[in-house]
């Protein structure tokens, strides 16, 4: 089947996406993208036909269970994919509930691995590395997505003028603002990073991206951020397989959690719409990890969202 121009290019920011984002193998990209080929080819290339039918149509074929699963696991990445690129405005699989046995768990790192990762930029100080430790710092203070975090506005960081408390405003899914704080070791990163910022864009165009670049976007590409994390982590000998932005907002959310911090208060903070995401946090091992939580997201900070999140 021919697919859309649109589609076409859709698909392929989508494996681009896998790769940089969620740090999927070559073959686990190709699974991915055959699954979402297979569900267009079911709607003639609309991205509007109803996932039950879709489903009982697998059903008909005699497609196993198992597989029905994984078709399903592709397509929920696919459009949550799409509401992040604001392709769409609702998730259609937000109202699909498939129960399976092995729910795979996300990945995180130690804290002794975070310690590792972040304690390299104490030997590194060209730009490119003040960059890197500006952007990293921001991640595990905030659980941001990596498409928010490259994002950013030079105006996302604000600071209270009585208390000194800075926090992250950020346009999330859906258009919906959610403050995040930010604390003093993210910021004193942000203060360092700005001396520099500006050998980062081209000096005849003004850019407002915290993290500008010349690519044709404006700012630095959530691939070419992952591809910088997991230069910096061979340097901290975490396994490249083992690394991605997403990664970092695991341990961000599954450390708060592990030291007490509520699952609401997490959901807020994630951004996400509804708990029953949250909640596989709740699966994470509760081995506690104090020492860089308390040290870097400094949970007393928490209470500072917020009330119209």
């Amino acid at each position: 089947m021919q697919f859309s121009e649109k589609n076409r290019a859709l698909i392929e920011r989508f494996q681009e996406f896998l790769s940089a984002d969620r740090n999927l193998s070559k073959n686990s990209i190709e699974a991915y993208t055959k699954d979402v080929m297979k569900f267009l080819e079911f709607s003639n290339n609309s991205l509007e036909a109803n996932i039950s039918d879709y489903i009982q149509f697998l059903k008909d074929n005699d497609i196993k269970q198992s597989s029905i699963f994984r078709n399903m696991s592709s397509l929920r990445q696919f459009f949550l994919f799409l509401v992040d690129e604001k392709e769409i405005e609702k998730n259609p699989m937000d109202n699909i509930h498939m129960r399976h046995k092995n729910i795979p768990l996300p990945k995180i790192l130690s804290e002794s691995e975070m310690v590792g990762l972040l304690s390299v930029f104490d030997l590194k100080s060209d730009k490119h590395m003040i960059r890197l430790k500006c952007m990293l710092h921001i991640l595990y203070a905030s659980g941001l997505r990596v498409s928010e975090l490259v994002c950013l506005k030079t105006d996302s960081i604000v600071i209270d003028d009585e208390s000194g408390k800075s926090a992250l405003v950020i346009m999330g899914k859906g258009e919906k603002e959610r403050v995040v704080p930010l604390h003093d070791i993210a910021l004193e990163s942000v203060r360092e990073y700005m001396t520099i910022r500006n050998s980062f864009h081209s000096k005849k165009a003004f850019s407002d991206f915290l993290f500008p670049s010349i690519s044709k976007s404006g700012h630095l590409t959530r691939h070419g951020f992952a591809k910088l994390l997991k230069k910096v982590a061979e340097d901290a000998d975490i396994p490249s397989s083992k690394i991605s932005p997403h990664v970092i907002r695991h341990a961000f959310a599954t450390h708060l959690l592990s030291n007490g911090a509520d699952l609401l208060t997490i959901q807020k903070l994630l951004g996400h719409s509804n708990i029953s995401t949250t909640q596989i946090y709740t699966h994470v091992s509760n081995e506690k990890i104090r020492t860089l939580v308390e040290e870097h997201s400094n949970i007393k900070k928490l209470n500072v969202i917020s009330d119209t999140d």
